[in-house]
């Protein structure tokens, strides 16, 4: 009976040691969860309570829309704008705001939110608001067929130019350079427009008029030869489509004509456009006269008479013709070109014989002749 006693004693008090050692076990892991909880409450408050925003990026005179994307675990019950800047939040409130500025530039805006906890906290951003360009440019005013030359000179007051879009007004393809060239295939006005953008894609645009002035034809056309001897004259006149002529020597005449060796530049003009073109005329003194140094007697109709070139203009002319020992065989005071290397009637042999030839003028000439069968 005893002994049943101590074993029940003994049960007793190992049953007690083991509810002490798990009353204590689970008050250390009651502390342990508690503290852990503590850590990820506070660690997410922390992390929760961002303050933040986002805002577009607008052209002057468009519309800004600012909205709050602050988070917190914590109710936000305040959400305050300072939209000038000057650190008072008193400018607007809410979530999403949309404000024109008045004035671009870049602006720095601020944003405080205060949470039902009593958390306050502020941040600050620059918003830009994008100045537009000022489009312009200038061009050459040219003749039909040149090239036109565009030159850009739109400006901004803030940022850069960044797009390009030119259209010439003749149905042509769009150029997107910055100072591009064009040909216009036909006289006349066209509109020119340029549009410009900044790297925001803020733009404006400008419309000119350009003038491509008709180019001025020009026909030459000449009464004569343009080499003639001393006492002649060359006429020469100008057709086309212009509307003033002058020659480089001062003098509007149409037709002109010539008695004197040169070069001799017309010039037509229409408008700003001209056209220009120059011949040279060479009046051949008397004393230059030319003579035949071969000719070939046999009734063919070529080569049959020795021949002084344009006779005409500078006979009477006296000619006298030896054989190679000096002999006379054949002489006149009038020649007409009509010698066919013959003396008294009868055929010369082959060969080379001698003139020595007088004109009025008095000029000598002095050379060979040839006589071939």
């Amino acid at each position: 009976m005893i002994k049943k006693i101590n074993i029940l004693i003994y049960l007793l008090l190992a049953n007690s040691r083991l509810l002490k050692i798990i009353e204590v076990r689970y008050l250390f892991m009651k502390k342990f969860l508690v503290f852990i909880i503590i850590i990820i409450i506070s660690f997410s408050g922390i992390k929760a309570q961002t303050v933040d925003f986002s805002a577009t990026e607008v052209c002057y005179g468009d519309t800004t829309t600012l909205i709050n994307t602050s988070v917190s675990t914590d109710s936000i019950v305040s959400v305050l704008w300072d939209l000038n800047g000057n650190m008072n939040f008193n400018d607007a409130s809410g979530d999403t705001i949309k404000h024109i500025f008045s004035s671009p530039g870049n602006k720095n805006i601020g944003l405080r939110i205060i949470t039902d906890s009593g958390f306050v906290k502020a941040i600050y951003h620059q918003v830009l608001v994008g100045y537009f360009p000022n489009a312009n440019f200038s061009f050459d005013y040219v003749c039909e067929g040149d090239v036109t030359s565009f030159e850009n000179l739109s400006t901004i007051q803030s940022g850069e130019l960044e797009d390009f879009i030119w259209d010439f007004g003749d149905n042509s393809t769009i150029s997107y350079l910055s100072n591009p060239e064009h040909l216009y295939n036909n006289s006349g006005s066209y509109s020119a427009k340029l549009v410009v953008s900044s790297l925001l894609g803020c733009s404006d645009s400008t419309t000119k008029g350009v003038f491509v002035y008709p180019s001025p034809s020009m026909n030459i056309h000449y009464d004569g030869e343009t080499t003639f001897y001393e006492g002649d004259s060359l006429v020469v006149t100008i057709s086309g489509e212009y509307e003033n002529l002058s020659w480089s020597f001062g003098s509007n005449a149409n037709p002109l004509t010539i008695k004197y060796s040169g070069t001799y530049t017309v010039t037509v003009s229409t408008g700003l456009c001209e056209l220009s073109n120059s011949f040279t005329v060479n009046v051949k003194e008397i004393t230059n006269f030319g003579i035949m140094n071969l000719i070939t007697p046999n009734g063919d109709g070529y080569n049959d008479n020795f021949e002084i070139f344009d006779l005409y203009r500078i006979g009477p002319c006296e000619v006298n013709i030896f054989n190679r020992w000096g002999s006379e065989v054949f002489s006149s005071t009038n020649y007409n070109n009509d010698w066919q290397g013959t003396y008294n009637g009868n055929p010369l042999q082959e060969g080379t014989y001698y003139y020595i030839i007088k004109c009025s003028n008095n000029a000598i000439r002095k050379g060979s002749i040839s006589i071939l069968y």
